[in-house]
Protein backbone atom coordinates (compact mmCIF):
# COMPACT_ATOMS: atom_id res chain seq x y z
CA UNK A 1 0.00 0.00 0.00
CA UNK A 2 2.69 2.42 0.89
CA UNK A 3 4.56 2.07 -2.64
CA UNK A 4 1.06 2.38 -4.31
CA UNK A 5 0.80 5.71 -2.90
CA UNK A 6 4.29 6.67 -3.79
CA UNK A 7 3.85 5.83 -7.02
CA UNK A 8 0.72 7.11 -7.43
CA UNK A 9 -1.71 3.97 -8.90
CA UNK A 10 -3.96 5.46 -7.53
CA UNK A 11 -6.48 2.50 -9.51
CA UNK A 12 -4.88 0.21 -8.10
CA UNK A 13 -5.30 1.22 -4.65
CA UNK A 14 -9.28 2.15 -5.10
CA UNK A 15 -9.43 -1.44 -6.17
CA UNK A 16 -7.62 -2.44 -3.07
CA UNK A 17 -9.64 -0.47 -0.83
CA UNK A 18 -13.01 -1.68 -2.91
CA UNK A 19 -11.82 -5.43 -2.55
CA UNK A 20 -11.38 -5.41 1.67
CA UNK A 21 -13.50 -2.50 2.52
CA UNK A 22 -16.11 -2.13 -0.23
CA UNK A 23 -18.83 -5.10 1.59
CA UNK A 24 -18.69 -7.06 4.56
CA UNK A 25 -17.01 -10.18 3.21
CA UNK A 26 -18.80 -13.34 5.29
CA UNK A 27 -15.87 -15.58 4.42
CA UNK A 28 -13.29 -13.43 5.27
CA UNK A 29 -11.57 -13.70 8.50
CA UNK A 30 -11.67 -11.24 10.59
CA UNK A 31 -8.38 -11.34 12.59
CA UNK A 32 -6.95 -11.31 8.55
CA UNK A 33 -9.15 -8.43 7.78
CA UNK A 34 -8.57 -6.46 10.67
CA UNK A 35 -4.30 -6.36 10.33
CA UNK A 36 -4.76 -5.66 6.84
CA UNK A 37 -7.24 -2.80 8.02
CA UNK A 38 -4.39 -1.50 10.72
CA UNK A 39 -1.59 -1.66 7.52
CA UNK A 40 -3.66 0.39 5.26
CA UNK A 41 -4.21 2.88 8.53
CA UNK A 42 -0.44 2.62 8.83
CA UNK A 43 0.56 3.22 5.47
CA UNK A 44 -1.72 6.20 5.01
CA UNK A 45 -0.23 7.68 8.55
CA UNK A 46 2.99 7.41 6.90
CA UNK A 47 2.31 9.18 3.78
CA UNK A 48 -0.03 11.81 5.38
CA UNK A 49 3.72 12.59 7.73
CA UNK A 50 5.99 12.54 4.70
CA UNK A 51 3.88 15.15 3.32
CA UNK A 52 1.62 13.44 0.65
CA UNK A 53 -2.17 15.15 0.10
CA UNK A 54 -4.00 12.99 -1.89
CA UNK A 55 -7.89 12.35 -1.62
CA UNK A 56 -7.63 8.73 -1.65
CA UNK A 57 -5.27 8.76 1.19
CA UNK A 58 -8.05 10.34 3.24
CA UNK A 59 -10.48 8.33 2.05
CA UNK A 60 -8.46 4.98 2.88
CA UNK A 61 -7.60 6.06 6.05
CA UNK A 62 -11.34 6.79 6.93
CA UNK A 63 -12.42 3.36 5.83
CA UNK A 64 -9.92 1.54 7.55
CA UNK A 65 -10.93 2.95 10.93
CA UNK A 66 -14.62 2.39 10.28
CA UNK A 67 -13.86 -1.15 9.64
CA UNK A 68 -11.55 -1.60 12.46
CA UNK A 69 -14.10 -0.01 14.75
CA UNK A 70 -17.12 -2.70 13.31
CA UNK A 71 -15.23 -5.32 14.02
CA UNK A 72 -14.06 -4.60 17.59
CA UNK A 73 -18.03 -3.47 18.30
CA UNK A 74 -19.22 -6.96 16.63
CA UNK A 75 -16.75 -8.54 18.88
CA UNK A 76 -17.92 -6.92 21.79
CA UNK A 77 -21.10 -7.31 21.66
CA UNK A 78 -20.61 -11.33 20.17
CA UNK A 79 -18.66 -12.21 24.14
CA UNK A 80 -21.81 -10.72 25.76
CA UNK A 81 -19.17 -9.05 28.13
CA UNK A 82 -16.46 -11.52 27.61
CA UNK A 83 -18.27 -14.74 29.00
CA UNK A 84 -17.05 -17.01 26.10
CA UNK A 85 -13.92 -15.41 25.32
CA UNK A 86 -11.26 -17.76 26.90
CA UNK A 87 -12.94 -20.66 24.88
CA UNK A 88 -12.25 -19.14 21.50
CA UNK A 89 -9.28 -19.41 19.62
CA UNK A 90 -10.70 -16.89 16.51
CA UNK A 91 -11.78 -14.26 19.08
CA UNK A 92 -8.19 -14.87 20.89
CA UNK A 93 -6.40 -14.04 18.02
CA UNK A 94 -8.29 -11.06 16.84
CA UNK A 95 -7.85 -9.63 20.52
CA UNK A 96 -3.70 -10.09 19.68
CA UNK A 97 -4.47 -8.26 16.30
CA UNK A 98 -6.29 -5.33 17.89
CA UNK A 99 -3.43 -4.77 20.86
CA UNK A 100 -0.54 -5.14 18.13
CA UNK A 101 -2.18 -2.74 15.81
CA UNK A 102 -2.67 0.06 18.78
CA UNK A 103 1.00 -0.21 19.43
CA UNK A 104 1.76 -0.29 15.58
CA UNK A 105 -0.58 3.05 14.68
CA UNK A 106 -1.22 4.89 18.08
CA UNK A 107 -4.36 5.43 19.19
CA UNK A 108 -6.60 6.69 16.37
CA UNK A 109 -10.27 6.02 17.53
CA UNK A 110 -11.95 7.05 20.77
CA UNK A 111 -14.49 3.94 20.31
CA UNK A 112 -15.39 2.62 23.66
CA UNK A 113 -15.24 -1.06 21.61
CA UNK A 114 -11.27 -0.60 21.56
CA UNK A 115 -11.19 -0.09 25.23
CA UNK A 116 -13.14 -2.91 26.30
CA UNK A 117 -10.82 -5.12 23.40
CA UNK A 118 -7.74 -3.48 24.96
CA UNK A 119 -9.11 -4.70 28.45
CA UNK A 120 -9.82 -8.37 27.34
CA UNK A 121 -6.32 -8.37 25.83
CA UNK A 122 -4.32 -7.33 28.74
CA UNK A 123 -6.34 -9.92 31.10
CA UNK A 124 -6.67 -12.89 28.85
CA UNK A 125 -3.49 -12.59 26.18
CA UNK A 126 -0.96 -11.03 27.73
CA UNK A 127 -1.37 -11.72 31.34
CA UNK A 128 -3.91 -15.05 31.20
CA UNK A 129 -2.98 -15.62 34.71
CA UNK A 130 -6.20 -17.39 35.83
CA UNK A 131 -5.81 -19.60 32.57
CA UNK A 132 -2.21 -20.89 33.72
CA UNK A 133 -3.65 -21.75 37.09
CA UNK A 134 -5.97 -23.79 35.78
CA UNK A 135 -4.19 -25.72 33.84
CA UNK A 136 -2.07 -26.41 36.69
CA UNK A 137 -5.37 -27.17 38.72
CA UNK A 138 -6.92 -29.34 35.55
CA UNK A 139 -3.53 -31.67 34.75
CA UNK A 140 -1.31 -31.14 38.12
CA UNK A 141 1.45 -29.52 35.69
CA UNK A 142 1.61 -27.04 33.32
CA UNK A 143 4.38 -27.06 30.50
CA UNK A 144 7.11 -25.04 31.10
CA UNK A 145 8.28 -24.46 27.86
CA UNK A 146 4.85 -22.74 27.16
CA UNK A 147 5.35 -20.23 30.04
CA UNK A 148 8.84 -19.46 28.58
CA UNK A 149 6.97 -18.91 24.89
CA UNK A 150 4.99 -16.38 26.51
CA UNK A 151 6.77 -14.67 28.03
CA UNK A 152 9.49 -14.64 24.95
CA UNK A 153 6.19 -13.45 23.07
CA UNK A 154 5.89 -10.25 21.53
CA UNK A 155 2.41 -9.10 22.60
CA UNK A 156 4.12 -9.88 26.14
CA UNK A 157 6.88 -7.42 25.75
CA UNK A 158 4.47 -4.64 23.98
CA UNK A 159 2.24 -5.01 26.94
CA UNK A 160 3.54 -1.99 28.63
CA UNK A 161 2.84 -0.20 25.62
CA UNK A 162 -0.48 -1.58 25.07
CA UNK A 163 -1.00 -0.75 28.88
CA UNK A 164 -0.43 2.75 28.42
CA UNK A 165 -2.50 3.26 25.40
CA UNK A 166 -5.20 1.27 27.47
CA UNK A 167 -5.12 4.37 30.20
CA UNK A 168 -5.28 6.53 27.13
CA UNK A 169 -8.35 5.10 25.96
CA UNK A 170 -10.15 5.04 29.05
CA UNK A 171 -10.49 8.81 29.25
CA UNK A 172 -12.37 9.15 26.34
CA UNK A 173 -14.87 5.88 26.98
CA UNK A 174 -18.51 5.98 28.20
CA UNK A 175 -19.02 5.46 31.67
CA UNK A 176 -21.05 2.11 31.18
CA UNK A 177 -18.03 0.75 29.56
CA UNK A 178 -15.93 2.37 32.54
CA UNK A 179 -17.64 0.74 34.83
CA UNK A 180 -17.73 -2.85 33.04
CA UNK A 181 -13.87 -2.86 32.51
CA UNK A 182 -13.07 -1.82 36.16
CA UNK A 183 -14.78 -4.57 37.65
CA UNK A 184 -13.68 -6.71 35.63
CA UNK A 185 -10.15 -5.75 36.56
CA UNK A 186 -10.68 -5.86 40.58
CA UNK A 187 -12.16 -9.21 39.90
CA UNK A 188 -8.92 -10.20 37.95
CA UNK A 189 -7.08 -9.19 40.74
CA UNK A 190 -8.75 -11.66 43.41
CA UNK A 191 -8.56 -13.96 40.74
CA UNK A 192 -4.99 -13.78 40.40
CA UNK A 193 -4.44 -13.73 44.47
CA UNK A 194 -6.11 -16.96 44.89
CA UNK A 195 -4.69 -18.45 42.40
CA UNK A 196 -1.44 -17.94 42.89
CA UNK A 197 -1.40 -18.51 46.29
CA UNK A 198 -2.66 -22.20 45.70
CA UNK A 199 -0.34 -22.62 42.75
CA UNK A 200 2.42 -21.45 44.88
CA UNK A 201 1.46 -24.05 48.12
CA UNK A 202 1.22 -27.08 45.35
CA UNK A 203 4.16 -26.43 43.23
CA UNK A 204 6.92 -24.35 45.19
CA UNK A 205 9.09 -27.54 46.36
CA UNK A 206 8.93 -28.87 42.96
CA UNK A 207 8.69 -26.57 40.49
CA UNK A 208 11.16 -23.17 41.21
CA UNK A 209 11.24 -22.11 37.54
CA UNK A 210 8.05 -22.35 36.69
CA UNK A 211 6.93 -20.00 39.81
CA UNK A 212 9.66 -17.30 38.36
CA UNK A 213 7.87 -17.10 35.00
CA UNK A 214 4.36 -17.06 36.49
CA UNK A 215 5.47 -13.91 39.29
CA UNK A 216 7.35 -12.45 36.24
CA UNK A 217 3.97 -12.32 34.48
CA UNK A 218 1.83 -11.08 38.03
CA UNK A 219 4.56 -8.42 38.03
CA UNK A 220 4.11 -7.10 34.92
CA UNK A 221 -0.02 -7.28 35.57
CA UNK A 222 0.54 -5.64 39.02
CA UNK A 223 2.32 -2.30 36.96
CA UNK A 224 -0.19 -2.55 34.63
CA UNK A 225 -3.25 -2.41 37.71
CA UNK A 226 -1.22 0.37 39.26
CA UNK A 227 -1.26 2.85 36.12
CA UNK A 228 -4.92 1.77 35.48
CA UNK A 229 -5.98 2.76 38.96
CA UNK A 230 -4.52 5.96 38.74
CA UNK A 231 -6.29 6.54 36.34
CA UNK A 232 -9.27 5.75 37.73
CA UNK A 233 -8.56 7.55 40.85
CA UNK A 234 -7.86 11.05 38.80
CA UNK A 235 -11.21 10.57 37.04
CA UNK A 236 -13.93 9.47 39.76
CA UNK A 237 -12.21 10.74 42.91
CA UNK A 238 -14.08 14.27 42.23
CA UNK A 239 -17.11 16.20 42.69
CA UNK A 240 -18.63 15.23 39.72
CA UNK A 241 -18.81 11.66 41.70
CA UNK A 242 -21.15 11.30 44.59
CA UNK A 243 -19.41 10.39 48.01
CA UNK A 244 -21.09 6.98 47.67
CA UNK A 245 -19.48 6.40 44.25
CA UNK A 246 -15.67 7.58 45.64
CA UNK A 247 -15.87 5.60 48.61
CA UNK A 248 -16.97 2.23 46.74
CA UNK A 249 -14.20 2.78 43.73
CA UNK A 250 -11.75 3.20 46.96
CA UNK A 251 -12.54 0.11 48.48
CA UNK A 252 -11.81 -1.73 45.50
CA UNK A 253 -8.89 -0.23 44.73
CA UNK A 254 -7.39 -1.00 48.02
CA UNK A 255 -8.79 -4.30 48.06
CA UNK A 256 -7.25 -4.77 44.22
CA UNK A 257 -3.96 -3.45 45.88
CA UNK A 258 -3.96 -6.24 48.61
CA UNK A 259 -4.44 -9.06 46.79
CA UNK A 260 -1.46 -7.79 43.89
CA UNK A 261 0.85 -6.97 47.06
CA UNK A 262 3.01 -10.17 46.62
CA UNK A 263 3.87 -8.73 43.52
CA UNK A 264 5.19 -5.77 44.38
CA UNK A 265 9.00 -5.22 43.84
CA UNK A 266 9.89 -1.68 42.77
CA UNK A 267 9.33 1.62 44.38
CA UNK A 268 6.20 3.24 42.19
CA UNK A 269 4.99 6.85 42.37
CA UNK A 270 1.87 5.76 40.74
CA UNK A 271 1.00 3.51 43.39
CA UNK A 272 1.74 5.79 46.36
CA UNK A 273 -0.05 8.49 45.06
CA UNK A 274 -3.17 6.44 44.27
CA UNK A 275 -2.66 5.24 48.05
CA UNK A 276 -2.61 8.52 49.28
CA UNK A 277 -5.99 9.28 46.98
CA UNK A 278 -8.13 6.63 48.06
CA UNK A 279 -7.28 6.55 51.93
CA UNK A 280 -7.90 10.09 51.75
CA UNK A 281 -11.25 9.06 50.32
CA UNK A 282 -11.98 6.56 52.84
CA UNK A 283 -11.25 7.60 55.83
CA UNK A 284 -14.00 10.07 56.26
CA UNK A 285 -16.45 7.49 56.78
CA UNK A 286 -16.95 4.81 59.51
CA UNK A 287 -18.82 2.32 57.31
CA UNK A 288 -15.93 2.45 54.16
CA UNK A 289 -13.10 2.13 56.69
CA UNK A 290 -15.46 -1.27 58.48
CA UNK A 291 -16.11 -2.30 54.81
CA UNK A 292 -12.40 -2.58 54.03
CA UNK A 293 -11.11 -4.13 57.35
CA UNK A 294 -14.24 -7.03 56.58
CA UNK A 295 -12.50 -7.38 53.43
CA UNK A 296 -9.48 -8.92 55.27
CA UNK A 297 -9.29 -12.40 55.19
CA UNK A 298 -10.41 -13.70 58.72
CA UNK A 299 -8.35 -15.83 61.25
CA UNK A 300 -9.58 -18.81 60.24
CA UNK A 301 -8.73 -18.25 56.19
CA UNK A 302 -5.29 -17.28 57.58
CA UNK A 303 -4.70 -20.44 59.73
CA UNK A 304 -6.13 -23.33 57.66
CA UNK A 305 -5.36 -24.29 54.12
CA UNK A 306 -7.17 -23.22 51.39
CA UNK A 307 -7.56 -26.67 49.71
CA UNK A 308 -7.56 -28.77 53.29
CA UNK A 309 -5.30 -31.19 51.86
CA UNK A 310 -1.51 -30.12 52.38
CA UNK A 311 0.29 -29.75 55.18
CA UNK A 312 0.12 -26.02 55.79
CA UNK A 313 2.13 -23.59 57.99
CA UNK A 314 0.34 -19.83 57.81
CA UNK A 315 4.02 -18.54 58.90
CA UNK A 316 5.09 -19.61 55.61
CA UNK A 317 2.65 -18.59 52.81
CA UNK A 318 4.34 -15.43 51.34
CA UNK A 319 1.36 -14.65 49.36
CA UNK A 320 -1.33 -14.53 52.29
CA UNK A 321 1.56 -12.64 54.24
CA UNK A 322 1.63 -9.89 51.36
CA UNK A 323 -1.83 -9.39 51.24
CA UNK A 324 -1.99 -8.97 55.58
CA UNK A 325 1.19 -6.73 55.24
CA UNK A 326 -0.80 -4.11 53.52
CA UNK A 327 -3.59 -4.27 55.54
CA UNK A 328 -1.45 -3.75 58.69
CA UNK A 329 -0.23 -0.78 56.67
CA UNK A 330 -2.99 0.82 55.28
CA UNK A 331 -5.52 0.50 58.60
CA UNK A 332 -3.31 2.70 61.01
CA UNK A 333 -4.10 5.50 58.66
CA UNK A 334 -7.89 5.40 59.57
CA UNK A 335 -7.99 4.00 62.59
CA UNK A 336 -9.71 6.88 64.50
CA UNK A 337 -12.81 5.76 62.30
CA UNK A 338 -13.38 2.09 63.36
CA UNK A 339 -15.75 1.00 66.14
CA UNK A 340 -13.55 -1.32 68.91
CA UNK A 341 -15.77 -4.30 68.46
CA UNK A 342 -14.59 -4.03 64.44
CA UNK A 343 -11.12 -3.89 66.15
CA UNK A 344 -11.83 -6.39 68.37
CA UNK A 345 -13.34 -8.97 66.01
CA UNK A 346 -11.72 -8.57 63.17
CA UNK A 347 -8.18 -6.72 63.64
CA UNK A 348 -7.22 -7.97 67.21
CA UNK A 349 -7.12 -11.47 66.45
CA UNK A 350 -4.90 -11.25 63.08
CA UNK A 351 -2.58 -8.42 65.09
CA UNK A 352 -1.43 -11.17 67.66
CA UNK A 353 -1.12 -13.91 64.77
CA UNK A 354 0.92 -11.64 63.33
CA UNK A 355 3.21 -10.25 66.21
CA UNK A 356 4.56 -13.91 66.33
CA UNK A 357 5.63 -13.84 62.12
CA UNK A 358 9.49 -14.41 61.74
CA UNK A 359 9.56 -11.96 59.60
CA UNK A 360 10.44 -8.53 60.78
CA UNK A 361 8.94 -5.88 58.73
CA UNK A 362 5.76 -8.36 59.39
CA UNK A 363 5.72 -8.28 62.57
CA UNK A 364 7.16 -4.68 63.13
CA UNK A 365 3.77 -3.69 61.30
CA UNK A 366 1.84 -5.59 64.08
CA UNK A 367 3.00 -3.98 66.41
CA UNK A 368 2.51 -0.51 64.88
CA UNK A 369 -1.03 -1.26 64.49
CA UNK A 370 -1.54 -2.31 68.20
CA UNK A 371 0.18 1.01 69.07
CA UNK A 372 -1.58 3.50 66.98
CA UNK A 373 -4.59 1.86 68.38
CA UNK A 374 -3.64 2.09 72.16
CA UNK A 375 -2.79 6.07 71.03
CA UNK A 376 -5.99 7.16 69.24
CA UNK A 377 -8.68 8.63 71.42
CA UNK A 378 -9.08 11.55 73.59
CA UNK A 379 -9.09 11.90 77.48
CA UNK A 380 -12.95 11.01 77.35
CA UNK A 381 -12.94 7.99 75.03
CA UNK A 382 -15.83 5.65 74.63
CA UNK A 383 -15.77 3.50 77.91
CA UNK A 384 -16.07 0.43 75.49
CA UNK A 385 -12.68 1.62 73.77
CA UNK A 386 -10.99 1.98 76.87
CA UNK A 387 -12.17 -1.34 78.54
CA UNK A 388 -10.91 -2.85 74.99
CA UNK A 389 -7.59 -1.04 75.64
CA UNK A 390 -7.10 -2.60 78.98
CA UNK A 391 -8.11 -6.32 77.93
CA UNK A 392 -5.80 -6.66 74.81
CA UNK A 393 -2.69 -5.01 76.82
CA UNK A 394 -2.72 -8.45 78.39
CA UNK A 395 -2.32 -10.36 75.49
CA UNK A 396 0.18 -8.22 73.87
CA UNK A 397 2.55 -8.59 76.31
CA UNK A 398 2.43 -12.18 76.56
CA UNK A 399 2.62 -12.43 72.52
CA UNK A 400 5.57 -9.64 72.70
CA UNK A 401 7.61 -11.00 75.57
CA UNK A 402 7.22 -14.73 74.72
CA UNK A 403 8.76 -14.05 71.51
CA UNK A 404 11.17 -11.72 72.78
CA UNK A 405 14.17 -12.03 71.98
CA UNK A 406 13.84 -13.79 68.90
CA UNK A 407 11.34 -12.83 66.68
CA UNK A 408 9.89 -9.58 68.44
CA UNK A 409 11.70 -6.78 66.83
CA UNK A 410 12.49 -4.55 70.22
CA UNK A 411 11.77 -1.11 68.60
CA UNK A 412 8.60 -2.15 67.68
CA UNK A 413 7.47 -3.60 71.43
CA UNK A 414 8.94 -1.12 73.32
CA UNK A 415 6.67 1.76 70.85
CA UNK A 416 3.77 -0.86 71.44
CA UNK A 417 4.75 -0.71 75.65
CA UNK A 418 5.09 3.35 75.82
CA UNK A 419 1.64 3.67 74.02
CA UNK A 420 0.21 1.30 76.36
CA UNK A 421 1.13 2.90 79.88
CA UNK A 422 0.40 6.48 78.44
CA UNK A 423 -3.06 5.40 77.33
CA UNK A 424 -4.87 3.33 79.49
CA UNK A 425 -6.64 4.60 82.43
CA UNK A 426 -4.56 5.40 85.51
CA UNK A 427 -4.34 2.58 87.81
CA UNK A 428 -5.01 0.58 85.36
CA UNK A 429 -4.21 -3.26 86.37
CA UNK A 430 -3.49 -3.53 82.73
CA UNK A 431 -0.44 -1.50 83.39
CA UNK A 432 0.91 -2.92 86.74
CA UNK A 433 0.71 -6.53 84.53
CA UNK A 434 2.49 -4.37 81.91
CA UNK A 435 5.27 -3.36 84.22
CA UNK A 436 5.54 -6.59 86.36
CA UNK A 437 6.06 -9.04 83.00
CA UNK A 438 9.04 -6.30 81.88
CA UNK A 439 10.72 -6.86 85.24
CA UNK A 440 10.05 -11.30 85.01
CA UNK A 441 11.76 -10.74 81.62
CA UNK A 442 14.77 -8.91 82.46
CA UNK A 443 15.37 -10.86 85.96
CA UNK A 444 14.96 -14.46 83.02
CA UNK A 445 17.25 -12.56 80.12
CA UNK A 446 20.31 -11.48 82.77
CA UNK A 447 20.51 -14.63 85.09
CA UNK A 448 19.10 -17.57 82.43
CA UNK A 449 21.53 -20.50 81.65
CA UNK A 450 22.95 -21.14 85.13
CA UNK A 451 25.15 -18.66 84.37
CA UNK A 452 26.70 -16.57 87.28
CA UNK A 453 25.69 -13.10 87.14
CA UNK A 454 28.74 -11.09 86.67
CA UNK A 455 30.09 -14.01 83.86
CA UNK A 456 26.33 -12.96 82.02
CA UNK A 457 26.30 -9.66 82.33
CA UNK A 458 29.85 -9.21 80.87
CA UNK A 459 29.41 -11.57 77.78
CA UNK A 460 27.29 -8.89 77.10
CA UNK A 461 28.81 -5.97 77.20
CA UNK A 462 29.68 -4.44 73.50
CA UNK A 463 26.56 -4.30 71.02
CA UNK A 464 23.54 -3.98 73.11
CA UNK A 465 22.12 -7.10 74.16
CA UNK A 466 18.41 -8.38 74.72
CA UNK A 467 18.68 -7.63 78.18
CA UNK A 468 20.41 -4.17 78.12
CA UNK A 469 17.62 -3.54 75.37
CA UNK A 470 15.25 -4.35 77.87
CA UNK A 471 16.42 -2.73 81.28
CA UNK A 472 16.88 0.48 78.98
CA UNK A 473 12.88 0.47 77.98
CA UNK A 474 11.99 -0.19 81.82
CA UNK A 475 14.07 2.76 82.66
CA UNK A 476 12.56 4.95 80.51
CA UNK A 477 8.82 3.87 81.60
CA UNK A 478 9.41 5.65 84.85
CA UNK A 479 8.86 8.35 83.57
CA UNK A 480 5.84 7.70 81.59
CA UNK A 481 4.15 5.07 83.91
CA UNK A 482 0.69 7.22 85.84
CA UNK A 483 1.61 8.42 89.45
CA UNK A 484 -0.36 5.52 90.86
CA UNK A 485 1.32 2.95 89.27
CA UNK A 486 4.86 4.52 90.40
CA UNK A 487 5.08 3.23 93.70
CA UNK A 488 4.75 -0.30 92.51
CA UNK A 489 7.19 0.23 89.37
CA UNK A 490 9.75 1.52 91.92
CA UNK A 491 9.79 -0.92 94.38
CA UNK A 492 9.87 -3.88 91.42
CA UNK A 493 12.51 -2.02 89.73
CA UNK A 494 14.51 -1.71 92.96
CA UNK A 495 14.27 -5.45 93.75
CA UNK A 496 15.55 -6.00 89.93
CA UNK A 497 18.64 -3.27 90.19
CA UNK A 498 19.79 -5.06 93.34
CA UNK A 499 20.33 -8.51 92.17
CA UNK A 500 22.31 -6.98 89.14
CA UNK A 501 26.38 -7.10 89.11
CA UNK A 502 28.41 -4.55 90.16
CA UNK A 503 28.91 -2.92 86.73
CA UNK A 504 25.47 -3.64 85.60
CA UNK A 505 24.58 -1.40 88.83
CA UNK A 506 26.72 1.06 87.82
CA UNK A 507 25.62 1.25 84.52
CA UNK A 508 21.94 1.43 85.92
CA UNK A 509 21.86 4.03 88.20
CA UNK A 510 24.01 6.47 86.14
CA UNK A 511 21.32 6.04 83.34
CA UNK A 512 18.87 6.72 86.57
CA UNK A 513 20.69 9.77 87.47
CA UNK A 514 20.99 11.31 84.32
CA UNK A 515 17.12 11.39 83.75
CA UNK A 516 16.13 12.31 87.24
CA UNK A 517 18.84 15.26 86.88
CA UNK A 518 17.30 16.54 83.36
CA UNK A 519 13.43 15.95 84.26
CA UNK A 520 11.43 18.86 84.50
CA UNK A 521 8.43 16.96 86.15
CA UNK A 522 7.88 18.43 89.44
CA UNK A 523 5.17 16.14 90.57
CA UNK A 524 7.25 12.84 90.54
CA UNK A 525 11.09 14.26 91.01
CA UNK A 526 11.42 15.04 94.76
CA UNK A 527 10.08 10.96 95.17
CA UNK A 528 12.24 10.00 92.31
CA UNK A 529 15.45 11.50 93.94
CA UNK A 530 14.77 9.86 97.40
CA UNK A 531 14.39 6.91 95.66
CA UNK A 532 17.15 6.90 93.68
CA UNK A 533 19.47 7.91 96.85
CA UNK A 534 17.94 5.16 98.50
CA UNK A 535 18.80 3.18 96.10
CA UNK A 536 22.05 3.72 95.60
CA UNK A 537 23.01 3.13 98.88
CA UNK A 538 21.45 -0.30 99.23
CA UNK A 539 23.16 -1.24 96.10
CA UNK A 540 26.62 -0.35 98.16
CA UNK A 541 25.49 -2.16 101.54
CA UNK A 542 26.95 -5.69 100.42
CA UNK A 543 27.65 -7.90 97.59
CA UNK A 544 25.84 -9.52 95.17
CA UNK A 545 24.97 -12.45 97.09
CA UNK A 546 23.98 -11.46 99.72
CA UNK A 547 21.63 -8.76 98.27
CA UNK A 548 19.99 -11.73 96.25
CA UNK A 549 19.73 -13.89 99.09
CA UNK A 550 17.65 -11.61 101.23
CA UNK A 551 15.19 -10.80 98.11
CA UNK A 552 14.14 -13.93 97.72
CA UNK A 553 13.74 -14.47 101.63
CA UNK A 554 10.82 -12.10 101.99
CA UNK A 555 9.06 -9.30 99.40
CA UNK A 556 8.54 -7.77 102.28
CA UNK A 557 12.32 -6.85 103.36
CA UNK A 558 12.55 -3.24 105.70
CA UNK A 559 15.07 -2.19 103.59
CA UNK A 560 13.58 -2.80 100.10
CA UNK A 561 10.42 -1.13 101.34
CA UNK A 562 12.06 1.63 102.10
CA UNK A 563 13.59 1.89 98.47
CA UNK A 564 9.80 2.22 97.28
CA UNK A 565 8.88 4.61 100.08
CA UNK A 566 8.18 8.53 98.95
CA UNK A 567 8.46 9.79 102.29
CA UNK A 568 12.19 8.62 102.49
CA UNK A 569 14.11 11.76 103.45
CA UNK A 570 17.33 10.93 102.05
CA UNK A 571 17.93 13.33 99.46
CA UNK A 572 20.50 12.98 96.44
CA UNK A 573 23.41 15.03 96.23
CA UNK A 574 23.80 18.35 94.66
CA UNK A 575 24.34 16.79 91.07
CA UNK A 576 20.63 16.35 91.39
Amino acid sequence: MSNLINFQFLDKVHIFLQETFGAYKENYTPFVVYMAAAGVLRAANRSASSGVKLDIVSQMRTSAVVYMEALVSDLVSQELRFKKLRNDSKNSLLLQCVSLALVRTGSFSSNSAFFVCLALALLTEMFPLPQLYESVFSSGTLKLNEVKEHVDSILFKEAGVITGIFCNQYLSADEENKNIVENVLWQYCQDVYFGYRQVALLLKAKAHELLELLEKIAESAFLMVVVFALAVTKHKLNSKFSQEMQMEVSLKILVSFSCMEYFRHVRLPEYMETIRKVVATVNKNEHACTCFVNSMPSYSDLTNSPDQKTKYLWSKDEVQTARVLFYLRVIPTFIECLPSLVFKNMIAPTVFLYLEHPNGKVAQASHSLFAAFMTMGKESEENDTASLKEQLVFHYIQRSLLGFPGITPFESMASGVVGLVQHVPAGSPATYYCIQSLIDKANQLCFEANVSEAESWKRQQGEPEPSKKLLGLILRLVFLVDIQVLPKFMQLLAQLVTKLPQDAQNTVLNELYSQVANSDDVVRKPTLVSWLQSLSYLCTMGTHQNATSKETQSKDNPTLARVADPSSSVRLTSQL
